[in-house]
């Protein structure tokens, strides 16, 4: 008998275990194979993996592998996650070869022309942050900072600052530690490491420890957890934590306009590995919309609730053969309703009702639009389009076309053009025939609901009585990331006297084929770089005449004011954490407050020389 329970107790274990498991295999990403686009001045270009056109950089934009970004007269930073940073000078050209995935943590970044600094307070295996330039391959081996020059068809300067960097190139190897300096040129290291005092330094410099003196702030009480940690410093110039009994401490914007709710100001993007995912145009939107849930009270409004794992969008979508819409998911894991004062979170019987406050509807061709709130149906428009509807745990089933349409725009007053695709200026979709299953899952645990999430009774409505029109639900749009196989580069081709280097974003002088261009350690084996369709030589006609940056359609990326809902930096005093008690309405449901086992359900998925 004791032998028939401890079978039946480890087949039972075994079961609960699977969903678990099963969601893990389901995602290619983690929490850090996205990068942040976190703070610009002046013009950034953006080119996505394996699209051929540019587009303007902004805040909260997200990077993945075979992304590339570029600056003009502007500087750009990318939280690499970790608390670990990348900035770029002016005219800098950065490709990313990989970023950490769920079979390997490496960062490999490709610096072509410019001057970048790299923040490195996180690094948990020697090795595992690389960066490659035309001249040599560095290895970071500690935590610290780094500068490193490269000086287009001449030579690559590295600065540390602190840590200690392994430099590679055709004559082997060398190790540099703080406050020194190392000179390289086509893999021969021209210089021995050597001293350098650190002086006033130039723009760049100020530049990086400005930016260094913002986001390592630190609060004097702490609300999130060490890995979502590094976003608190924004949060707290934008919003305040307030204490809830039954999710512990939320965050709260201020000056939200009464129109104002999540994944509404901003646009969706296509990321093959991903799927839609949401860019916010709200400053601190990079944490509240892909880390954890919304919830909203009457006399507070909306709330963020923080969870663990990050995500493309946490919402619930709906479809059919003419409109998408979306409600942010609660913390129970259903789409959010809103209606009058009453906030349903728990679930809901029947139709998702039409004049919730929570719902955005645009019409099929505006899912692109580069402002979702301008393009939104308002309720009226809903109710007069649409009998009825209901949310569903699926992504959309459907993708970007692709487009080989390149425009030419002029730039900077004449001085430059950009190569726009048609893309996104166009809107059109196709239905993605595979299904997905990493659609529907995401790696918290799936299926389980809290024992406290019976379905609210949804109250008798009578607009929406027509029959529902049937939708085609064939899972996830896009195609997962295919995995690096590994290799090790072969030698880099040592370029010939007057051979052009590669070229400022121009196409044929800009190789999407990356094996080989760095110097391997002699005591490791590296993995190839993923590929992609830029091409790798020939060029077009436009390349004899332009050297310049490139762009995909669409209008101008609006910018985000006060008097849109928005209360511009500092605009409201910040308050001390209070504890908010929840009025008396009624849910349809009563039950505990427990947390849900995996936190939720359901998803859509200085200076320089001497």
């Amino acid at each position: 008998m004791k032998r028939m329970a401890f079978l039946s107790m480890a087949v039972l274990v075994l079961a609960l275990a699977a969903p678990a498991q099963n969601a893990n295999q389901e995602t290619k990403y983690t929490n850090n194979s996205f990068a942040r686009l976190s703070h610009i001045t002046g013009n950034t270009y953006v080119q996505k993996a394996a699209d051929l056109g540019y587009e303007e950089g902004q805040v909260n934009m997200p990077l993945t592998q075979g992304d590339r970004i570029g600056t003009t007269e502007g500087r750009a930073e990318i939280y690499l996650g970790k608390k670990n940073y990348v900035r770029l000078d002016q005219n800098t050209k950065l490709d990313f070869l990989s970023l950490p995935g769920k079979d390997s943590d490496l960062i490999r970044l490709q610096n072509w022309a410019g001057h970048i600094y790299l923040e490195i307070n996180t690094l948990e295996k020697e090795k595992s942050v690389e960066i490659l330039t035309p001249d040599a391959t560095f290895y970071v081996l500690d935590r610290g900072r780094y500068r490193i020059d490269v000086k287009e068809n001449k030579e690559t300067e590295i600065l540390v600052f602190s840590g200690v960097v392994e430099a590679s190139g055709a004559e082997g190897s060398v190790l540099l530690k703080k406050d020194q300096r190392l000179t390289v040129s086509d893999g021969r290291f021209l210089t021995k490491p050597d001293a350098f005092i650190a002086a006033a330094g130039d723009a760049f410099d100020g530049f990086n420890n400005s930016r260094n003196s913002q986001v390592f702030k630190t609060s004097a009480q702490r609300y999130l957890t060490d890995e979502l940690g590094d976003f608190e410093y924004e949060l707290d110039q934008y919003g305040d934590w307030m204490y809830l009994p039954e999710f512990g401490y939320v965050w709260a914007p201020r000056g939200m306009g009464a129109d104002w709710r999540p994944y509404y100001y901003g646009r969706w993007s296509w990321m093959p590995m991903a799927g839609w995912c949401w860019i916010p145009y709200e400053p601190w939107g990079w944490a509240p919309f892909h880390y954890g849930r919304w919830g909203w009270q009457f006399g507070m409004g909306w709330y963020w609730i923080p969870m663990h794992y990050w995500g493309p969008g946490w919402v619930n979508w709906w479809w059919d053969d003419y409109y998408f819409g979306w409600a942010p998911l609660s913390y129970w894991g259903y789409p959010g309703i809103i209606i009058d004062t009453h906030y349903y979170g728990r679930g809901w019987n029947g139709d998702y009702p039409l004049n919730s406050r929570a719902l955005t509807v645009v019409h099929k061709n505006q899912l692109q639009n580069r402002n979702i709130s301008r393009a939104a149906l308002n309720p009226d428009s809903i109710k007069a389009a649409i009998p009825r509807l209901q949310l569903t745990e699926k992504s959309l089933n459907v993708r970007p076309i692709s487009s080989k349409n390149i425009s030419l725009e002029p730039i900077q007053g004449g001085k430059k053009v950009i190569l726009r695709s048609g893309s996104a200026e166009a809107g059109k979709l196709e239905r993605v025939n595979r299904p997905d299953a990493a659609a529907t899952k995401t790696r918290e645990t799936q299926g389980q609901k809290p024992a406290d999430s019976r379905a609210t009774q949804a109250p008798k409505r009578t607009e929406t009585k027509a029959t529902a029109p049937k939708t085609s639900e064939q899972g996830r749009q896009g195609e997962a990331a295919q995995a690096t196989k590994s290799a090790s580069p072969p030698p880099r081709r040592i370029k010939k006297d007057g051979e052009p280097g590669s070229g400022a974003f121009e196409t044929n002088a800009y190789p999407r084929r990356t094996e080989g261009l760095g110097y391997p350690s002699r005591d490791i084996t590296r993995q190839s770089v993923p590929q992609g369709n830029r091409n790798s030589g020939g060029g077009t006609v436009l390349d004899k005449f332009y050297r310049t940056f490139t762009g995909s359609g669409g209008s101008e990326v609006p910018r985000f004011s006060p008097n849109r809902g928005i209360t511009s930096r500092g605009s409201a005093s910040k308050s001390a954490p209070r504890t908010i008690s929840r009025p008396s309405v009624s849910r349809g449901s009563s039950g505990g407050s427990s947390r849900p086992t995996g936190g939720g359900s359901r998803s859509s998925g200085g200076g320089r020389k001497k």
